[in-house]
């Protein structure tokens, strides 16, 4: 055999699972996860079931929205209670546009 890698990486990675064996915790999550396996290899409509009911958290998209919806509302009131930050800050901002154009001329 002139190969001898791809035997040695199946070899190492079958000692490196019976070794990870050892530990009962391993042991029992193995052998939890191969029950759903077969539980759902053999029912895969419950499967479908899962995935199509709501989990009850919200999704990402819906966490990123309420946090963006946030960040709006808070600048808003910023605004209408301090119109003169609100200037002082498009006063600043005007002034860095100028320097910029002036340094890019």
């Amino acid at each position: 055999m002139k190969n001898k890698l791809v035997p040695a990486i199946v070899i190492g990675a079958a000692v490196g699972g019976l070794i990870a064996l050892i530990d009962k915790g391993t042991r029992d999550s193995v052998v939890s996860n191969t029950k759903s396996i077969k539980h759902y290899a053999t029912n895969p409509d419950d499967l479908k079931q899962r995935f199509n009911e709501p989990s009850g958290e919200p999704s990402k998209v819906e966490m990123i929205k309420d946090e963006i919806l946030f960040w709006k509302d808070t600048i808003e009131e910023i605004r209408r209670n301090n119109p003169e930050l609100e200037r002082a800050v498009m006063d600043a901002k005007d002034t860095f546009q100028a320097k910029r154009e002036k340094k890019l001329n």
